[in-house]
C-alpha cells in the first residue's frame, strides 16, 4: 500500500512540474483562429500566437478575429485601422468603419465620405465619395455630388 500510494506522489510531482505557463496572464483569452487568439487585459484587446507569445500588446479597445488573410480590425479612440496578425499596423485607426474585402479592397469611411483601401493598407482612393459600391464587373459605383460615376480600380 505504501508503494502505491509513494507511485502516486511521484506521479503527481512530476506532472505538476511538467506544466508551466506559456503566456502572460490575461482576464480572458479566446479561442484560436489561424494560430492566432484575441486575449484581454483591463478591458483593453491583444493577441497570442500558438505558443502563448504575446503578438500584439493589449491596448486596443477592440480587435477582431484574424482570418486567413492574417489581418483584422483594431479600434483606438473610437477609430479603427488595419493590423496583421503579427501586430505590424497597416492602417492608422482614423476611419469610423471599414467594410469587408471583397476582390482585396474595403470600403473605408471617414465622416461621411467614402473611401478604398486594400490589403496592404494602401489608401487607394482618398474617402471623398458620398456613396461606394463594388460592382460584379469589378467596377466601382461612386456618388459625389449627387452624380453617380464608375470607377476602375487598378
Amino acid at each position: 500500500m505504501k508503494k502505491i500510494i509513494f507511485g502516486l506522489c511521484v506521479m503527481m510531482s512530476l506532472q505538476a512540474a511538467a506544466q508551466k505557463e506559456v503566456s502572460a496572464k490575461y482576464d480572458h483569452i479566446g479561442k484560436f483562429f489561424y494560430g492566432i487568439a484575441i486575449v484581454e487585459s483591463n478591458g483593453m484587446k491583444g493577441a497570442i500566437d500558438s505558443t502563448g507569445k504575446e503578438v500584439i500588446k493589449p491596448e486596443w479597445e477592440s480587435l477582431t478575429g484574424f482570418g486567413k488573410d492574417g489581418i483584422g480590425y483594431a479600434r483606438k479612440n473610437g477609430k479603427v485601422g488595419l493590423i496583421k496578425s503579427d501586430g505590424t499596423l497597416l492602417l492608422e485607426p482614423k476611419y469610423e468603419r471599414i467594410g469587408g474585402f471583397k476582390n482585396g479592397r474595403a470600403i473605408i469611411s471617414q465622416g461621411p465620405f467614402k473611401g478604398l483601401v486594400d490589403f496592404s493598407g494602401k489608401v487607394i482612393i482618398e474617402p471623398k465619395y458620398e456613396h461606394l459600391k463594388f460592382e460584379d464587373s469589378g467596377l466601382v459605383r461612386a456618388r459625389v455630388g449627387g452624380k453617380e460615376v464608375l470607377l476602375k480600380v487598378d
